[in-house]
């Protein structure tokens, strides 16, 4: 019959005789004696070892130049965005016209991306604000320096998921099995120790140690990025750190007991080590990609992009109808049209020079044509949402299926607390629309839609109408006068002394101080990410499973572990 350990625990002869820890284990102590002997015991043998010098080193040193690249990165990101809201700013103090007024919403950059990319640089972080126009989505990746990109990728999270986590299954493939060919196990067996203590032991030693390499590496990197990145860690930050900190125990804690589990369940070490090897390739390479493609493999993403681009194409020919339907002043060319003007798509144009009747008809075609242009800008944000909608679908999908790896499971945590996950743009998207929704109300509060400044600088009570200016008569006059206004035109293009005149009135336009918008009282964007709070709700599935699945491995374990053989 085969000798377990459970059916060992009355031999006593061979524990007076050993030298070290047996010695020790021989001698009555209360439980957590024995325990945190084990464990002292366990973590000395492990940190003696070469696997655990080479593979700290070079977490530690790959930790070291990620923080380092990341932090260069997360600079040049943040160099980007302070340009960008100073161009904004710029743009802004420029605008003549309300029809031009087109504010960005940027997203900052996220300091825990540092710590862990997720999507960082792979999203848009620009949200352009207008009337024609309702954004589903925002553009302007800020990937910062181009060249330091592709080395940000490589973060603290993927070298405590690749290196760490081979580590951890490097520590324990051998710790039954391993004792088993060398004679320890037999030996072990004899003591007068419950079995869930010597598993205990093992487990919690290799834990331990294994913290201590990845406390390393945090530490290091921490202060890599406090001496290089532009940043500073708040309260919040630092609580996020320390939640992600917790999410790595987890994490290579579950590896620890994987590896338990495999050398319970063979007999030799070197199965072990192959299997170990295996499971570590395949939950944390596989399984993750797969994860990602199997949705859009099986889903129908080309099919319901196609409708709706093909419903977007509908809306824009009921919108040119309903436009089409309107008396657009613009068509056409009379002595009441201005003559200088800059026009754009849907509701934007500006121009000056024009006869007040011809601006009285251009504000009544706005005043007609904004409500259209807002409706139609909902119908097409709505058709886009449809497919995005979609898109979230198969995101849910693909979290579902991650489940089947450890590994993926563990960076979606980690990404959650970091405040680089897919909720957390979802999170920026949702405010920039509500700011376009605030943008909308400040422009009918100031009566910008039904205002000749929507489209013109030309003050109101004057004729400013190119006829006066350039000819000495007012439009009705040149009309009364029955001259054709485009051969009218045509001489007086040709006259030096009419652009002589031109450039001194351009002279005088400029030094207005009216001719830019007062934004003064616009009300600005404000960021704030999502609460901590918020966060662990989003990641408490996976933080859940996580900490289930320790527990499942660690009930195995203990059961394929007092039932060894150790013959």
């Amino acid at each position: 019959m085969p000798q377990t350990l459970h059916e060992n625990r009355g031999l006593e002869g061979p524990a007076r005789t050993a030298k070290g820890g047996p010695e020790l284990l021989s001698r009555p102590t209360a439980a957590h004696s024995v325990v945190g002997t084990l464990i002292q015991k366990e973590i000395h043998d492990l940190v003696l070892t070469l696997r655990f010098s080479v593979g700290t080193v070079v977490a530690v040193l790959l930790a070291v130049l990620a923080a380092y690249m990341g932090s260069l990165d997360y600079n040049a990101r943040l160099d980007n965005y302070q340009t960008k809201l100073k161009l904004n700013r710029d743009a802004l103090t420029r605008t003549s016209v309300y029809s031009f007024l087109f504010p960005t919403v940027v997203r900052p950059p996220e300091p825990l991306s540092i710590l862990n990319h997720g999507l960082e640089g792979r999203v848009g972080t620009d949200f352009r604000v207008s009337v024609d126009t309702e954004e589903t989505e925002a553009t302007s990746e800020n990937r910062g320096n181009e060249y330091l990109a592709i080395f940000s990728e490589v973060d603290l999270t993927v070298i405590v998921s690749f290196i760490l986590g081979l580590l951890a299954l490097l520590f324990t493939f051998d710790a039954v099995c391993g004792e088993r060919e060398a004679g320890m196990l037999k030996l072990t067996a004899s003591y007068p120790v419950p079995g869930w203590k010597l598993l205990l032991g093992k487990y919690l030693g290799a834990w331990v140690t294994l913290l201590l390499s990845a406390t390393l590496a945090c530490l290091l990197s921490l202060l890599v990025i406090g001496f290089t990145a532009h940043v500073h860690f708040g309260q919040q930050e630092l609580l996020r750190i320390a939640l992600i900190f917790l999410a790595y125990g987890v994490y290579l804690s579950l590896m620890l007991l994987m590896g338990l589990v495999i050398s319970s369940l063979v007999q030799r070490s070197f199965l072990a080590l192959v299997l170990a090897t295996f499971f570590w390739f395949f939950f944390v390479t596989v399984v993750p990609n797969l994860a990602n493609m199997i949705p859009d493999f099986t889903g129908a993403r080309a099919s319901v992009y196609q409708q709706a681009n093909q419903n977007l194409r509908r809306v824009g020919k009921e919108q040119e109808a309903a436009f089409g339907a309107l008396k657009d002043p613009r068509e056409g060319f009379s002595f009441y049209f201005a003559i200088n003007n800059n026009g754009g798509d849907g509701t934007v144009y500006e121009c000056s020079y024009g006869d007040r009747k011809y601006y009285d008809q251009v504000r009544d075609y706005y005043s007609q044509a904004i409500p259209f242009s807002l409706k139609f800008a909902s119908k097409r944000a709505e058709i886009w949402r449809a497919y995005i909608r979609y898109r979230e679908h198969q995101a849910h999908l693909a979290r579902g299926l991650s489940l089947l790896s450890p590994t993926a499971v563990f960076r979606n945590t980690a990404t959650f607390l970091s405040g680089t996950s897919p909720g957390d743009h979802a999170h920026y998207l949702n405010l920039a629309s509500r700011y376009r929704n605030t943008f909308l109300e400040y422009l009918a509060r100031k009566k910008a839609f039904t205002s000749y400044r929507w489209f013109t600088t030309d003050p109101p009570d004057q004729d400013r109408s190119w006829t006066t200016a350039l000819l000495g008569k007012t439009a009705d006059e040149m009309v009364a006068s029955r001259a054709d206004p485009v051969v009218t035109v045509n001489r007086v293009v040709h006259d030096p002394e009419v652009w002589k005149k031109i450039g001194q009135l351009e002279e005088e336009n400029q030094r207005r101080p009216d001719r830019f918008l007062a934004l003064s009282d616009l009300p600005g964007f404000s960021y704030a990410r999502l609460g901590t709070g918020q966060a662990l709700v989003t990641a408490a599935p996976e933080i859940l499973y996580l900490c289930v699945l320790n527990l499942i491995f660690f009930l195995v374990a203990f059961m394929r572990f007092v039932h060894y053989d150790v013959r």
